[in-house]
Parts: structure tokens; sequence; C-alpha cells
């Protein structure tokens, strides 16, 4: 039987950052099932008064910080920290989640009101954080400030949850070391259909925007700009061969780093949007002709899940990739949505070709694309899914 429940998500970084991707459109699935869902999260830059926003049936509440944004985003806060404490004892939740609960933003707000008002709490893991993961790659700062906290509340946290959405197959293995099989279940990131209208024909928006519809556009959406192991294969393939026409990359998120690491004649490749509301600005995802998509062949990489593949796949768009981990079986299912290649840029420059040489069919094939989001992977198929996990949770209490 359905049941209607008040819902918690607690938020580990700093509003419409890391991770909100998927916390907003699954909250929007859930508030759209009948749920009333409440979203805590963290203002991203200093301030000291509580905001309120009341989106899609959803409440936000962006709490302040005065901790330096890049220890917040991280999901350790110290004001915004406090406050969350204070809402959750002070408000009963029958479910209670949180996206990172090994951060202490995401995880201490959901756990305390587990213990007060016997909520059920559900926790999400993304990746792979401790050893072996994300762990190895992090600054020698990070590991000798937080490191102990991050490896000892990645296991901590899930063992006192009562069920855990894990992103891939190599996280529900790890996690039923700690939890029963009918307590652990996989969910992939969904496609953000219900923000991102679908444009076949992009000629005319590329053009609106000071861009030739001759043009070739490459999109990449990240929060991790740093990492150049993510845009060097397909940096090398661009220049490693004439193509018939200009190619750009368009890059969407975080990009104050990734520009201090290109030479001069490497930018002149790159066109930097910024940080975009798919609500407000889906328009310019629209400029973009196909996707990329180059992960690392690591244990953190084969853990998660790239929760921007979906949303490559509701613009309708291609998507060159090397795929990694759990999109492998996927990219299988839809050969057509898929350039799939290694990293190695001679490979990549004939998926590049092929591209430009077919583009027609490329174009034709967007519709179809398109639905592969709406059918198969929608937000709104992820929410239905996970409130059915809750019933079950509900039923069978510890």
């Amino acid at each position: 039987m359905n049941r209607n429940y008040r819902i918690l998500i607690s938020h580990s970084s700093v509003y419409k950052m890391a991770g909100w991707g998927r916390i907003y459109p699954l909250a929007s699935g859930l508030a759209k099932h009948g749920h009333s869902v409440t979203i805590l999260t963290t203002n991203r830059d200093y301030s000291i008064s509580i905001r309120k926003y009341y989106e899609n049936n959803i409440k936000i509440i962006v709490f302040p910080e005065v901790v330096p944004y890049r220890i917040s985003k991280l999901g350790f806060g110290l004001l915004s920290l406090i406050l969350k404490i204070f809402y959750a004892v002070s408000n009963n939740f029958d479910i209670v989640q949180s996206d990172n609960g090994h951060r202490p933003l995401g995880g201490i707000p959901c756990r305390i009101n587990k213990r007060i008002f016997k909520s059920i709490y559900v926790a999400e893991w993304y990746d792979w954080y401790g050893r072996g993961g994300q762990y190895d790659s992090k600054k020698r700062i990070f590991k000798f400030l937080l490191g102990w906290y991050e490896l000892y509340s990645e296991i901590a946290d899930k063992k006192f949850a009562d069920g855990i959405v894990v992103l891939s197959e190599v996280l529900r293995k790890r996690a039923l070391n700690i939890k029963p099989k009918d307590r652990v279940i996989k969910i992939h990131g969904g496609a953000d259909v219900t923000s991102i209208p679908f444009t076949k024909d992009n000629s005319v928006i590329k053009k609106k925007h000071g861009l030739s519809d001759t043009i070739l556009t490459l999109g990449y959406i990240t929060s991790d700009s740093y990492n150049m192991v993510e845009f060097s294969p397909i940096i090398d393939a661009i220049q490693l061969y004439n193509y018939k026409r200009e190619i750009r990359i368009l890059i969407f998120g975080d990009s104050s780093s990734i520009e201090q690491q290109l030479t001069p004649a490497q930018k002149d490749y790159f066109i930097f949007m910024g940080w975009i509301d798919y609500s407000k600005d889906f328009e310019k995802l629209q400029m973009v002709d196909a996707f990329f998509l180059y992960k690392d062949v690591t244990l953190g990489n084969r853990a998660g899940w790239p929760n921007c593949l979906g949303d490559y796949l509701a613009c309708g768009r291609c998507v060159v990739l090397n795929p990694v981990g759990e999109p492998e079986e996927f990219v299988k299912k839809f050969p057509f949505a898929f350039y799939i290649t290694t990293r190695n840029s001679m490979e990549i420059s004939i998926a590049l070709k092929g591209i430009i040489d077919d583009f027609s069919n490329v174009v034709q094939y967007r519709s179809e694309i398109r639905m592969i989001a709406e059918n198969h992977i929608s937000w709104d198929s992820k929410s239905i899914q996970l409130s059915n996990f809750y019933n079950y949770l509900s039923e069978n209490k510890f």
C-alpha cells in the first residue's frame, strides 16, 4: 500500500551545487507523487540569514554559513550545521535522506531525526569515498584535517541507516557487507526531462548565441574542472586532425581551474558557459551538437554513475565516451545514442569525423535519444523506485 510521507532530504553541499542535479529532480518527482518534501541546504556565499523557497511543491531551506565556500561545498560547515540540527530536532519526519551522509552537513541532521522521532533513514552512496577511491585523490591538507572523519563516517553512516541507495553494482556489493539484500537498492542517475525541453534543430539557437551553425559544438557538464584527465582526450583528438568543421568545446559548470591549465592554443577551442539553471537556461544546453564523457578507469569511477549522462540524453544528443563501470551495459542497450571509443585520441578523432560526415543522421536520431531519457531514465521513474523502497522499509522496520 502506497503512503504519502513527510520527507526530509539533507543536502551535503551548498545550494544548487554538487549533487543538486540529482537531489532536486528526484525531490520534484517525489512531490509529484504526493509526498511532502523538504530540502535542507547551505548558502554558497557568506551570510547570516535563512532563505526559504517553494518550488514544484518542494520546500527548500537555505541556511547561512560562515566557513569558506571551499570547505562548505565539501559538506563541512558550522553555522548551517547547527541550524540544520536545530531544524531536525524540532520537526518530525517519516523519512530522512542524505545525499552524502558521511559528510556532517548531509548525515548528522538525518541521524539525529531518526534517533528522536524514529524516522526511517535512507542513505545514498554516490561514490567510493574511502581508500582506493576518492580519498586517494584528495589533497594532503584534507587528509590531515578531515580524512580520519571521512574514512570512519563512510561506513558508520551506512551501518546506522535503515536502507541504502547505491548508483552501481560495485557499491551494491560493498553495501551488502553492511546491510541485508532487501535493504539495498540500486537507482541510477536520471534524466531531467522536465527542466530540459527538447529541441531537435539547434542551428537557430547557435546563431542566437553568436555561433555559426557550421561549428561542431561538443558539450560537457562538470563540477570538477581541475581534473584535466577528463578533458585531455578530447583536446588531443581535436588537435590531431584538420576537420571539415571548426570544433568548439562548451563547458557547463565550474571552469575556474581548467582555464589555468590550458595553453593559449587550447583555450581557443573552449567556451566557458558557467553554472546554468536548467529551468531557465536550458537553451544554452541545446547549443551542443554532441556531448562527451571521458573517465579514467579507477575504482571511484567504476563505483559511481555520471549523473550528467541522463541530462545529455534529455537534450537528445549523442554522447562520445569511453564507458567505465556501470554505464558499460547501459550503452549497449542503446547503441545509436553513443559513439564508443577508448581514451585514445586517434579513436576519438575517428568518432568526431564520423559525426561530422554523417551529421544529418546524427540530427535525425535526436528524437529517439530523447525518448530514451523520457521512457527509461526520467527522474519521475526514479522517484517511483525510491518511493517503493520507502514503502518496503516502512512496512519492514528493524
